[in-house]
């Protein structure tokens, strides 16, 4: 095979890596040692700013990135979308590997240039088909039916299957504190951990941390959680103490700020800590942070916001608890009692702990058979071969049917509150009887004012509650 692939992706040149550059810095290896011809770009340098204004260095890479003939595939990541846009003319083949959806939507949601979606987790595969899916109810068509039939996910390499004690190549970030190894030694404080900088819903973290230094029981030391100190900020420190302080405490009796760390240093923290919190506002399209904590025997208790739910089967070291007590009250509110249980689901573990051990231990064992390099090397290399083959019929919307969105976490059709990857709310009791009503319905049986109606009073497709799905 002497095939040519471009490829179009974001931090792929080499250390220090983020997780999205450690898994694209190893595609261009393993293409090649797979018989495809790899050309990459490399955005130009430029620290003055002129290149923003005027990108003549752009276009000299995307011009060399041409080469003699077009490439048989150009293989993007979101990001890249933003540079160059998929289009017939350029490569044969146009595929994008989804890292999450925060990037270069307009350039792939309805594009049907993008002859292949590769989704980093079969959730997010789910999300992207039913973006695809997205119903026109007066054309009897979906968004991007091309798109639809064209997404599959494929497993992504977690770094800590490779080096267990923190890959090299995550050397930017700082060392563990002197003082904070020593506490972490020490045995004096429970140490928890929740360093995922920008995502933690506060009232949820802070709550599970009041309840658990409010129910715990000597000999049991203080409770306290390492957070990042980019998450928070003093702004937020000032809310939450404000909050704290009708009971007589503060920010400074739960939580520790810890700057951005080297991943061997994170990875020296996790195994120091008892339990990890993901209890997160933003769905999590695949969900490192939690695998490399189990990896290191630490469990995480969560949401399941996202991929977090799905990752691991159950007493496998993620620990998924979340009810509709969580979700706000009709007036906005809500009540820092809903995470009181999750709270004494930690005490009670951290009363046995051989067992949380071996629940950590055999997560493990399926993070190290199933997220590995040699199973993203491959799926990615199956999944670029098969761009050749024909693929199957597209299928119409009248074929499909109306479902739950890939997004919901539950429904509660008593009282109309919904978990959700998007907004978490309650819903009108007229929204609850449409969602009723509408699921599993075939879409060749629905009137177009039946259900632009619907929309229109509901937004339940716009907020995915439904979607349309394939049976």
């Amino acid at each position: 095979m002497a095939d040519v692939v471009a490829l179009m992706l974001s931090q792929s040149g080499g250390p220090p890596f983020h997780s999205v550059g450690y898994v694209n810095h190893a595609i261009g290896p393993i293409l090649t040692r797979n018989g495809w011809n790899v050309r990459s770009f490399e955005p130009p340098r430029n620290d003055l700013g002129e290149e923003a204004m005027l990108p003549f260095g752009l276009a000299g890479q995307l011009s060399r990135l041409d080469g003699d003939a077009p490439p048989h595939i150009a293989l993007y990541d979101a990001t890249g979308t933003a540079v160059r846009s998929p289009e017939r003319g350029w490569a044969r083949h146009n595929a994008v590997l989804y890292h999450g959806l925060a990037y270069g939507t307009g350039a792939w949601m309805a594009n049907p240039a993008v002859d292949l979606h590769l989704a980093n987790s079969p959730y997010l595969a789910s999300v992207l088909r039913s973006l695809f899916a997205f119903p026109n109810w007066r054309q009897r068509r979906v968004l991007n039916p091309r798109g639809l039939m064209r997404t599959r996910s494929i497993r992504l390499p977690v770094p800590s299957v490779e080096r267990r004690d923190g890959h090299p190549g995550f050397a930017h970030g700082a060392d563990l504190p002197t003082a904070l190894l020593r506490e972490l030694d020490s045995g004096a404080t429970v140490w928890g951990h929740a360093l995922q900088p920008g995502k933690q819903d506060w009232l949820a973290t802070l709550s599970i941390l009041y309840w658990l230094n409010e129910l715990r029981t000597a000999p049991l030391p203080r409770i306290r959680l390492l957070v990042s100190e980019h998450s928070l900020t003093d702004d937020v420190r000032r809310g939450l103490d404000a909050m704290l302080a009708p009971a007589g405490r503060s920010c400074a009796d739960y939580f520790v700020r810890v700057p951005h760390l080297s991943q061997a240093a994170l990875f020296r923290l996790m195994r120091g800590c008892r339990f990890g919190l993901a209890y997160n506002r933003f769905p999590e399209p695949f969900g490192f942070y939690v695998l490399e904590s189990v990896h290191q025997g630490c469990p995480v208790y969560t949401n399941g916001v996202g991929n977090n739910r799905h990752l691991l089967p159950a007493e496998h070291g993620i620990n998924v608890y979340e009810t509709f007590d969580m979700v706000e009250d009709a007036r906005g509110q809500r009540d820092p009692m809903a995470w009181r249980g999750v709270a004494e689901r930690i005490l009670r573990d951290l009363g046995q702990g051989e067992v949380v051990l071996a629940q950590c231990e055999r997560g493990a064992r399926v993070i190290e058979s199933t997220w590995n390099l040699g199973n993203f090397e491959s799926d990615l290399t199956q999944a670029l071969r098969d761009l050749d083959d024909v693929a199957e019929p597209e299928i119409g919307l009248d074929a499909m049917r109306v479902r739950l969105g890939p997004g919901v976490r539950g429904l509660d059709a008593a009282t109309g509150r919904c978990l959700s990857d998007y907004v978490s709310r309650r819903l009108a009791p007229g929204a609850v009887e449409a969602v009723v009503r509408m699921q599993g319905r075939l879409c060749g049986e629905l009137k177009v004012d039946e259900v632009e109606r619907m929309e229109g009073e509901f937004g339940l497709l716009a907020n995915g509650i439904l979607a349309v799905m394939r049976d």
